[in-house]
């Protein structure tokens, strides 16, 4: 609990802007754009040995192409084909990082990166700011399986291919069932501690990774802590929706272009015990844990240690309004460590400062 308050009270000395409407992005054309190849997409881990595939500036903006595992089999135009997807709407970068995986199966998450951001050192706080998100292909994948929160309940899986209607911008899960589209990066990470060197993609951690978090929409903002020179960031496992808890081991995975702005906070995150989030409207303060209830108490705990820092409360008026106002769900129960997120109101609060002005 020292350690989260810490954090939190590091956190409140950042000018962390608050709630506004106009979410309007910062410039019309991004400063730099990543392609997805074989050459700047790492397969199923987040390293801090793998080369820089980009240098930026703090401040600066990066157009990243990313692609979804879903359907990256050894050929996926065949797969796609079961479902009508012709030939010429598979990503040509699905084809050919699927070539140049080894191995047979499911080979883990396609993630563009590492980016290097110039000046972001360990002990820095890397900020992340969703600027867009644009789908690159009319169709998306689940796969519900043996596993998820009910292993056992279905005996093998199940590969559904689900179109999209980008014009109503809605998934067609069935003749009589639309789900209304919100894409989101399932994965934003910075590379974990040096010591560690590299970390598989599926499960989070306080360097982000597979957080699963679908509050990340555009025009909303994660705080991750940096451990190695540069951050080096990570995104990938782009959904185009997802319930809270993605409880049948996976979303609505489908390619997106993601558009995300990079700010370096100097010397704010050597105390964070975990990444945490905001758009216009709310907060977002996670807790993370092999265990469920395990989350719920650190997200708790960090939500408490964020009201004391940035709203001025104590320890019993924090757990007060925790317990009144503010809403704790689960982002992902399915990847060995689980997420539980606090989403705190900013309306609550009658001091509230633009949000996105610089």
């Amino acid at each position: 609990m020292i350690r989260t308050l810490c954090l939190l009270a590091t956190a409140a000395a950042i000018a962390l802007p608050a709630a506004a409407q106009d979410l309007t992005p910062l410039r019309a054309a991004p400063d730099h754009m990543l392609r997805s190849t074989p050459q700047t997409v790492l397969r199923g881990s987040i390293s801090a040995t793998r080369a820089p595939v980009l240098r930026v500036q703090s401040g600066q903006t990066v157009r990243i192409d990313t692609v979804s595992h879903g359907g990256m089999t050894d050929d996926p135009v065949a797969y796609f084909a079961q479902a009508g997807i012709p030939a010429d709407e598979v990503l040509q970068d699905v084809i050919d990082i699927a070539a140049a995986s080894t191995g047979a199966g499911w080979r883990g998450h396609a993630l563009t990166g590492p980016i290097y951001v110039d000046g972001a050192e360990p002990g820095d706080m890397l900020e992340v700011r969703v600027v867009a998100l644009e789908h690159r292909v009319p169709y998306g994948v689940n796969s519900p399986g043996t596993g998820g929160v009910v292993p056992g309940l279905l005996k093998e899986q199940v590969q559904k291919i689900i179109k999209l209607d980008l014009d109503r911008n809605v998934a067609l899960f069935s003749p009589e069932i639309e789900i209304p589209l919100a894409p989101f990066m399932g994965i934003m990470a910075v590379a974990p501690d040096p010591a560690i060197g590299q970390v598989g993609s599926r499960a989070p951690g306080i360097f982000g990774g597979n957080m699963d978090l679908n509050r990340l929409l555009v025009g909303s903002t994660l705080y991750l802590p940096v451990f190695n020179p540069g951050a080096l960031f990570y995104t990938g496992d782009s959904h185009a929706v997802q319930g809270d808890g993605e409880v049948s081991g996976n979303a609505l995975e489908a390619s997106l272009t993601a558009t995300l702005q990079f700010i370096v906070h100097k010397g704010k995150g050597a105390d964070m015990p975990a990444p945490f989030a905001e758009d216009a409207d709310n907060y977002y303060v996670m807790g993370l844990d092999e265990d469920l209830d395990n989350a719920l108490r650190k997200s708790v705990e960090n939500t408490v240690a964020f009201l004391e820092a940035r709203k001025g409360l104590s320890t019993a008026d924090g757990y007060s309004l925790s317990s009144l106002a503010v809403n704790f769900a689960v982002a992902e129960a399915v990847d060995g460590v689980l997420l539980i997120y606090g989403t705190v109101p900013k309306s609550l609060f009658k001091t509230r400062a633009p949000y996105w002005t610089d």
